[in-house]
C-alpha cells in the first residue's frame, strides 16, 4: 500500500470516526482499548522494568565509587600509621642514645645510617654526618647495646664506619668480673674473638667484655659482647675465647659518633 493511499485510509477512519453518534463511538474506542491494552500493559511494564534496571545501575555505580573512596581513604590512613610508627621508633632510639651519652662522660652527635657496603655487606655502613657535623676521622661509633666501629672516612656530609665484626678492626676488651685484659677482633657477621687472655686464668662463658679505654679511642666501660666459648692452642701462652656481639649489626640504623671523652 503506497503512502498516499494509507494516508488517506487513516483520514477516512477518523472522519468516520468523528461523524458516529456517542454511543457508537464509545463503543469502537471500547474495542480499540480490549485490542491494544494487552500491549499497553507490556509496554508499562518494561518501561517500570527498565526504571528499576536504570535506578539498580546508578546506585551500583553509585556505591563502586563510594567503596574506591573509602579504599583510598583506609590506604591513606595505613600508610600515615606506619609513618607515624616509624617516627616513635625513631625518637624511641633517639631518646636511647640521648640518655646513653648523658650517662656517660663524653658527648657525641647522633646520625641515621644510610647505606651499606654492598661489596662486603657486613663491615661498613655509611652514616649521614660527616665533617661539617663534627665527625672526624677514627672517632669511635657506639649504640646503646654496645660498639658498633670507628669512622674511616669523612665527607662534608657523611662518612664511612668501620664494623667492629670486620676483620680489620681491634679494640683494647677487658673482661668485667675477671678484669682480664686482651686484643678484640673481628670475625664473622655474628662474631668477635678475644686475643692474648692469660692462658691459666679460668674464664667462664657468659661474662661481659667491655671498652679497656687503652688507646683513647672507645671509651672505657661500653660493652663490647658477651663471652661464649673458650679455647687455648695446644702450644702457647695464651687462651681465647669467642664474643657474641652486643650491638645488632644485622639492624643498624641510628648510632652515635663520640667527639670527645675524658680519659
Amino acid at each position: 500500500m503506497s503512502r498516499p493511499v494509507a494516508a488517506g485510509a487513516i483520514s477516512l477512519a477518523l472522519i468516520v470516526l468523528l461523524s458516529l453518534s456517542p454511543a457508537a463511538s464509545s463503543t469502537i474506542k471500547s474495542r480499540l482499548l480490549e485490542i491494544f491494552s494487552p500491549a499497553q500493559t507490556v509496554s508499562s511494564r518494561f518501561l517500570a522494568a527498565l526504571g528499576k534496571g536504570a535506578a539498580g545501575i546508578g546506585r551500583v555505580l553509585k556505591a563502586g565509587a563510594q567503596n574506591r573512596e573509602l579504599e583510598e581513604k583506609v590506604a591513606s590512613l595505613e600508610q600515615e600509621i606506619t609513618r607515624l610508627k616509624e617516627v616513635e621508633r625513631e625518637n624511641e632510639t633517639m631518646r636511647s642514645l640521648l640518655q646513653f651519652r648523658e650517662r656517660e662522660s663524653w658527648s657525641g652527635v647522633a646520625a641515621m645510617v644510610i647505606g651499606r657496603d654492598v661489596r662486603n655487606w657486613y663491615q661498613s655502613v655509611v652514616i649521614d654526618k660527616g665533617g661539617a657535623d663534627g665527625v672526624k676521622r677514627d672517632a669511635a661509633v657506639v649504640s646503646p647495646r654496645g660498639v658498633i666501629g670507628k669512622v674511616i672516612e669523612v665527607s662534608p656530609h657523611a662518612s664511612r664506619v668501620l664494623l667492629l665484626i670486620d676483620g680489620n678492626s681491634r679494640v683494647g676488651g677487658v673482661l668485667q668480673t675477671s678484669r682480664l685484659g686482651g686484643i678484640v677482633q673481628g670475625v664473622s657477621a655474628s662474631a668477635l674473638v678475644i686475643n692474648y687472655l692469660p692462658r691459666r686464668q679460668e674464664i667462664a662463658p657468659g661474662e661481659m667484655v667491655v671498652t679497656s679505654g687503652l688507646g683513647q679511642l672507645y671509651p672505657p666501660g661500653l660493652p663490647i659482647g658477651r663471652i661464649t666459648r673458650v679455647y687455648a692452642e695446644k702450644f702457647g701462652l695464651y687462651q681465647y675465647a669467642d664474643v657474641e656481639p652486643a650491638a645488632d649489626f644485622d639492624r643498624l640504623e641510628q648510632v652515635m659518633v663520640i667527639e670527645r671523652f675524658r680519659p
